[in-house]
């Protein structure tokens, strides 16, 4: 008979197997959960609240092109354009604890309004001035969240819009640690201005100059204020009102899809006669199309042109200032400055002197002149200059009559010029007639008017006809014909040799008839 076996020593030993085994299992799910846990703390590594950051500012021009954003590590800036003395400050954002999810989550969240809202009253954390290669630091700062306002900006430049900063911030190469300086890279936009004259078709005061202003747009996403005014010299005279100015986009190659302006919806006019200042202002919906202008056609500008009339003499300059940003508008301590640039028209006076010749003390009244602006003008005696109304001048008692508000001959569109330029313009002065008793020069003399602080003087001789003292003598206004005096004078004295003669010959006759 077999011995029977009970199952009971099978079942223990199966039990013990199966525990060794769910305990190896939790062993290692512990492992890896462990080294999972291990993971994420490297990568998110604990913030010391204590840490001491800063944030390293590099200033730089805002370029045309699209630059790579900013990592807060440092960056290589090679070709870009430094830009010194703009003034930044850091305030702290309150109510933010960047040590924990929480916080972080929220200073992501956060907006730059939103910031501004909340750092009216907070105190300044933290003070820096770019220097000569645009560089400034913001420290010692702590761990936080930091609105960054630039409070000073350089002329010519429009400032940086205001930029959020959380201190210390993830290395963007090694993600398990922090950076506790953290670089950052403002753009600041350049916004220039320039004008120009045309006034080569000027040429005595009454006429017209024409002056153009082209200013720069900063290259933004948002401009929030945009103003162009242009003073007037006090002797020259708007024509028109300030709606006869233009004002319009210049787009250079892509003018034809170069918005239109217009005004009272994108900007307004205004004239001030007694500050003699012209001043276009830009409103929000003008604003928003220099922003879209200048993002779609980079290097746009605003084009101003109005025109003068000339009411003086010496040297005219206009000026015109861009205020690029409502900054720059509204002004204050730290405001960026206004940009600006001139252009001069120069105006001068001819000083005719009419002598005795060989006697250099007799100077002659009542000898009267005409003045031309070419050769052929006056060889022709059409087209004589008329200043205020008058075309033929009469010398006074001393001898001298001047001409007020010519152009002068060697400057013309803002540039200097010389003889062999042919917008250098010379002057002819024709004499007309003399004094009673007298004749002299009758050729076109030509001047050139290079100064506008002095008159220019020319001299005119004159001597003593032979006629009879009394009768006067007159020149054709052409210089081309025989004075009808000098006719008359002529055949008076053939009547006179005739009568002579007669009386001669009459006592011969009288002879012959014996």
């Amino acid at each position: 008979m077999r011995a029977h076996t009970s199952p009971a020593p099978a079942r223990s030993l199966l039990r013990g197997i199966l525990a060794v085994v769910i305990a190896l299992v939790l062993t290692l799910l512990s492992l890896c959960g462990g080294a999972q846990r291990s993971a994420a703390a490297e990568s998110s590594p604990r913030i010391d609240p204590a840490m001491g950051t800063a944030i390293a500012l590099h200033v730089r021009r805002q370029p045309d092109a699209v630059t790579t954003p900013a990592s807060g590590a440092f960056q290589d800036t090679t070709g870009t354009v430094a830009v010194a003395g703009a003034g930044f400050i850091a305030r702290k954002v309150p109510g933010l604890d960047l040590t924990t999810t929480d916080g972080q989550a929220a200073a992501a969240a956060m907006t730059v309004d939103d910031a501004e809202s909340l750092t009216t009253t907070a105190p300044v954390a933290a003070r820096a001035t770019a220097d000569a290669n645009g560089d400034a630091t913001l420290a010692p700062l702590g761990v936080g969240l930091y609105l960054v306002s630039e409070v000073s900006t350089p002329a010519g430049f429009s400032p940086s819009v205001p930029f959020l900063v959380a201190l210390p911030l993830t290395d963007p190469d090694e993600r398990d640690r922090w950076l506790s300086t953290v670089h950052v890279y403002p753009k600041i936009a350049s916004a220039g201005v320039r004008l120009s004259v045309t006034d080569h078709d000027a040429v005595v005061l009454g006429d017209t100059v024409t002056w153009t202003s082209l200013s720069g747009i900063p290259p933004r996403t948002r401009i929030d204020g945009y103003r162009v005014v242009q003073q007037i010299s006090p002797a020259l005279a708007l024509v028109g009102t300030a709606s006869d100015a233009s004002l319009s986009l210049e787009c250079g190659t892509t003018q034809a899809m170069c918005p239109k302006l217009v005004a009272g919806r994108d900007f307004t006019w205004a004239y001030d006669p007694a500050r003699r200042i012209l001043t276009a202002d830009f409103a929000a919906a003008g604003l928003n199309a220099l922003a879209a202008t200048i993002g779609a056609h980079p290097g746009a500008q605003v084009k101003i042109s109005y025109r003068t009339t000339v009411g003086g003499t010496g040297e005219l300059t206009n000026t015109v200032v861009l205020y690029g940003s409502r900054a720059a508008i509204d002004g204050g301590a730290g405001a960026p400055a206004p940009v600006s640039d001139a252009a001069t028209t120069k105006w001068g006076s001819l000083q005719v002197v009419v002598r005795e010749r060989g006697v250099p003390t007799h100077l002659l009244p009542g000898a009267e002149v005409r003045v031309y602006a070419s050769a052929a003008d006056a060889a022709a005696g059409r087209n004589p200059l008329t200043v205020s109304g008058v075309s033929q001048w009469t010398t006074d008692d001393q001898g001298r009559v001047v001409i007020a508000g010519l152009r002068l001959s060697d400057y013309a569109d803002g540039l200097d010029r010389d003889a062999s330029d042919p917008l250098y313009r010379q002057y002819f002065i024709v004499p007309v007639a003399f004094p009673a008793g007298y004749m002299g020069e009758t050729d076109a003399i030509g001047v050139a008017i290079e100064q506008g602080d002095q008159p220019r003087i020319v001299t005119i001789l004159a001597w003593r006809s032979a006629l009879p003292i009394g009768l006067p003598v007159g020149l054709p206004h052409t210089g081309g014909q025989v004075p009808w005096a000098i006719a008359i004078g002529a055949v008076a004295l053939v009547v006179v040799g005739l009568v002579l003669a007669r009386r001669r010959r009459r006592p011969d006759d009288d002879e012959s008839d014996e």
